[in-house]
């Protein structure tokens, strides 16, 4: 499960993801962060036999999980496979093909949205 992490600045410098780890055997994935002394959030997947155990535990501890539900659907009659969303993922979910066609892999798709806002054609569309 791909999902945002929000601290507050109370928990920050606690170790509850290391504890949920060794606890809950999970596989803990850090996609993008940005934390501070005054909190933070961290863009993270997670998975595991325990994984909804590990979710319940890290919620417990403070920390508040927002899953990613979010995910982006490219309109192939109205895409001209120009690229301009390409350079823009943060996760690299978004490749031109060898036929030279644009790709998108909801897999690694984080849902952010900047390959949609950045589409002449408005081809690509975020959906919950």
């Amino acid at each position: 499960m791909k999902a945002w992490l929000r601290f507050l600045p109370n928990i920050i410098g606690k170790a509850i993801i290391s504890k949920a780890i060794k606890k809950y055997d999970i596989e803990f994935n850090i996609l993008r962060a940005h934390i501070t002394p005054r909190g933070g959030e961290m863009l993270v997947e997670i998975s595991g036999p325990e994984e909804k155990e590990s979710i319940k535990f890290i919620e417990e501890q403070g920390i508040e999980v927002k899953p990613i539900i979010k995910v982006v659907k490219k309109d192939k009659d109205k895409c001209i496979d120009c690229g301009a969303c390409i350079s823009l993922c943060p996760v690299k979910a978004i490749n031109m093909e060898e036929d030279w066609t644009v790709e998108i892999d909801d897999q690694i798709c984080i849902g952010c949205g900047f390959c949609a806002k950045s589409c002449p054609t408005k081809s690509i569309i975020l959906f919950e």
